[in-house]
């Protein structure tokens, strides 16, 4: 699965790409829609064929860019790719599924011992470990290893379910050393014969690891960028030459390849994990260091250890609040080997990397919250946006459905001869003023603020959320939005304003509605076509004119006077309506 991720504005933003094209641009008919600046409606398109990726321009005015290069022609490009559009710069991820990377077709050897070491105990010394050596992994034939528990069973049955044996193991000596061309060399400016002790060099490489990982964690950045680095600083800090961060989205979730990096920046070919070191280290919260290799079972035992390509290997969770949600793998060919230091280090930069992933999970969640809380802004009091949050789905969208509400109209008498009279900019001006006081006091009542039609606004009360008295907060809004007007119009007597309400109350469809691109809440039904025709076929200046229906709901409640029947057009039979005095 391909995914475009990028950052627009502040947010982060994460598009998978289907078979077939995908047009990127500013227009809203864009598949992929992105709104800043310098980005043509129709920008570049980008194309999946299986498992080849191309980018091509789409007569942008600005253009697109790849490698510092404008686009020109239709170009392949490959997982980890940065493509220019406009000013936003678009990453291509690849996530490749759990049983594509994870495989039982490996062997684990116990040369020079293999470490085994608990994350919550790191950074003590060998003897506060609790009694006894460190355990090490014993070697598992190929015909014998047993897989670990599932790393996304639940507690119960992951105590319950058979462990890979790991019988006690032995720490290489804690002065263990590289020799010949694995030993690193840098000029630090001593004299001959001076050297570095082993902590000294450890302590060096972790102060250039807490530097670097902490200008991600306090950088906010999309998820994919933080995976990116975190890979990007095995590299730095340790002698790796492959390196992989395997994720997964909840507890419950199976594992995805996210990033997988050779050191030269491409993506390995033919990638196999030992599914047994990955659930034994995600299980047991383990940091592990050990070699193993992947065997043909096409070939006898011991042709088949002859074929392997033995690799050392380290293994650590990324763990964070008693969750673990991936693993980080790194390994070597035979020639090389890591050390305990290397161990010690890998298992510092798993846990900084857990939690600038969780970070990078929070901000979104977070940014997205801020998104929702705006958008239901626009319609809504803040207590009721507060409930909605709360109590409602996780992105914030309400299901259409038929609810009992009461339906509010309002608008501006005499407002298009106004308009003949008065400068576009005043009217504009006005208009603000005037819809401003007016939903803020439909807020004060927790109404709904559906949507502003020309000098009209359509209010509802009793949906998105349910309101029992729906009728009477709908009428005192009325009176307080009266009260307010009249209060307006003393600050400006040369050019007061007049305003009609209807109120009408029934069975109405609520809920988001409208095309796949652009959803907004709202209400339809013969209620609100009902309200319509009271405000303007019968309501006059200041009144407020309620149906039969409201009447009913909100008894004795407010003093009214029956206006008598009006023949409504679109009905057939008389309606009773009623004046609010007060």
């Amino acid at each position: 699965m391909y995914t475009l991720t990028f950052v627009d504005g502040l947010m982060p933003r994460a598009h998978q790409l289907r078979e077939g094209e995908t047009v990127i641009g500013r227009a809203p008919a864009c598949d992929l829609t992105i709104s800043a600046a310098l980005v043509s409606r129709q920008h570049a398109r980008i194309r999946v064929d299986g498992r080849r990726v191309f980018l091509r321009d789409a007569g942008s005015t600005y253009g697109t860019t790849y490698k510092g290069q404008k686009v020109t022609a239709e170009t392949e490009l490959a997982p980890g790719d940065v493509f220019s559009v406009g000013p936003v710069a678009i990453t291509l991820t690849r996530d490749v599924a759990e049983n594509d990377v994870l495989s039982e077709k490996h062997q684990i050897f116990d040369e020079s011992a293999t470490i085994v070491k608990r994350m919550d105990q790191l950074d003590k010394p060998p003897e506060a470990l609790g009694s006894g050596p460190a355990p090490v992994v014993a070697p598992a034939t190929p015909k014998t290893e047993k897989a670990a528990p599932a790393a996304n069973m639940a507690p119960a049955q992951a105590a319950s379910a058979p462990a890979a044996p790991r019988p006690a193991v032995t720490p290489l000596p804690n002065g263990e050393r590289r020799s010949g061309l694995d030993r690193r060399k840098s000029d630090t400016g001593r004299p001959s014969g001076d050297r570095r002790s082993g902590r000294d060099r450890r302590g060096g490489r972790l102060l250039r690891l807490l530097t670097e990982i902490g200008k991600t964690l306090v950088t906010v950045q999309p998820l994919e960028q933080v995976l990116a680095r975190v890979v990007e600083l095995v590299f730095e800090v340790l002698p790796a030459e492959r390196a992989f961060l395997l994720l997964r989205d909840s507890i419950d979730q199976p594992l995805t390849a996210r990033v997988m990096r050779s050191r030269d920046g491409s993506v390995p070919a033919k990638v196999s994990i030992s599914r047994t070191i990955v659930n034994t280290v995600m299980h047991d919260k383990v940091a592990m260091l050990a070699k193993d290799a992947l065997y043909d079972t096409r070939l006898n035992e011991s042709d088949s250890i002859q074929s392997m390509n033995v690799r050392s290997f380290m293994c650590a969770p990324l763990w964070n609040r008693n969750e673990v949600n991936g693993v980080l793998y790194c390994d070597n060919p035979r020639s090389k080997r890591f050390t305990t230091d290397d161990l010690e280090i890998f298992a510092a930069l798993c846990n900084y990397a857990a939690v600038a992933i969780e970070q990078a999970r929070l901000s979104v969640r977070l940014i997205e919250e801020q998104r929702r809380r705006e958008r239901l802004q626009r319609y809504h009091s803040p207590g009721v946006v507060t409930r909605i949050i709360k109590d409602s789905a996780a992105d914030g969208s309400f299901v259409t459905q038929e609810r009992d509400v009461t339906v509010m109209f309002c608008d501006i008498v005499g407002f298009t001869t106004m308009c003949q009279h008065a400068e576009p900019q005043q009217i504009g001006e006005m208009l603000n003023d005037f819809f401003g006081r007016m939903g803020e006091v439909i807020f004060e009542h927790d109404g709904t603020l559906d949507k502003f039609i020309g000098d009209a606004i359509l209010a509802v009360f009793g949906a998105p959320l349910d309101q029992p008295d729906h009728a009477m907060r709908a009428v005192s809004a009325a009176i307080a939005m009266r009260a307010e007007l009249a209060r307006a119009n003393l600050e400006r007597p040369d050019n007061p304003i007049h305003m009609r309400i209807a109120i009408n109350s029934g069975r109405a469809l609520t809920g988001d509605i409208g095309s796949p691109k652009r959803r907004e809440f709202t209400v339809l039904g013969d209620v609100v076509n009902t309200a319509s025709r009271i405000e303007g076929g019968v309501a006059k200046p200041d009144q407020i004119v309620i149906s039969k229906n409201t009447r009913d709901r909100i008894g004795h409640a407010f003093d009214v006077r029956s206006l008598g029947g009006f023949q409504l057009r679109g009905r057939d039979t008389e309606l009773e309506v009623f004046e609010v005095i007060g």
